[in-house]
């Protein structure tokens, strides 16, 4: 991941919280540099260092981190435009045992995008997210695949989508039901 210039990311409706961390400042150093910006009071939520970084693949992540004297882990929130935390967290080198609440632990896994796979020696297969933007999803799994010791990983298209139908054909995959004047089916 490469940094962003200072304060290019602004909170507004198209980022989202997608997770909080459990991380010391020290850690988010390490990895990633030092901070970007240092935020006072302009916008109510205190004193804060901020990260702000892009991916290769064009993901964009934005992490504030309270302004504390503490080195113990603090809670760092983790801003996105698309809800993507494993993918996130795989650019920034950080573990999900980090994380301290993320968007979309409430909601069932996502149907339709692209899903990153992991298939280990043995054959068997599981899905490890859908992301919906496909440069995202090669992207993770190219990561994942990097780090992996006997797994592989590569990413399937999920959920239904129609097929385009050529001009000047009729469909012929429906016909009209039989129905009385109450609307039932004969």
């Amino acid at each position: 991941m490469k940094p962003l210039t200072a304060n290019r990311l602004v909170l507004s409706r198209k980022q989202h919280r997608a997770c909080t961390l459990s991380v010391s400042r020290a850690e988010l150093e390490q990895r990633l540099g030092p901070p970007l910006a240092l935020e006072d009071e302009g916008d109510g939520l205190g004193s804060r260092y901020r990260w702000e970084y892009q991916g290769e693949c064009g993901l964009e992540v934005l992490i504030d981190l309270p302004r504390e004297s503490s080195a113990a882990p603090q809670e760092a929130v983790v801003w996105m435009k698309h809800l993507e935390v494993e993918h996130a967290l795989s650019h920034l080198g950080l573990s999900t045992h980090q994380v301290l609440w993320r968007a979309d632990m409430q909601e069932p896994l996502s149907l339709d995008g692209w899903a990153v796979v992991r298939q280990d020696e043995t054959g068997n297969r599981f899905d490890i997210c859908v992301l919906s933007v496909p440069d995202h999803a090669e992207c993770l799994a190219q990561l994942l695949e990097a780090r992996a010791h006997e797994q592989s990983y590569y990413v399937e298209l999920r959920g239904m989508k129609p097929q385009p139908r050529q001009e000047g054909t009729s469909r012929r995959d429906w016909a009209f039901a039989s129905q009385d004047e109450h609307a039932a089916a004969l």
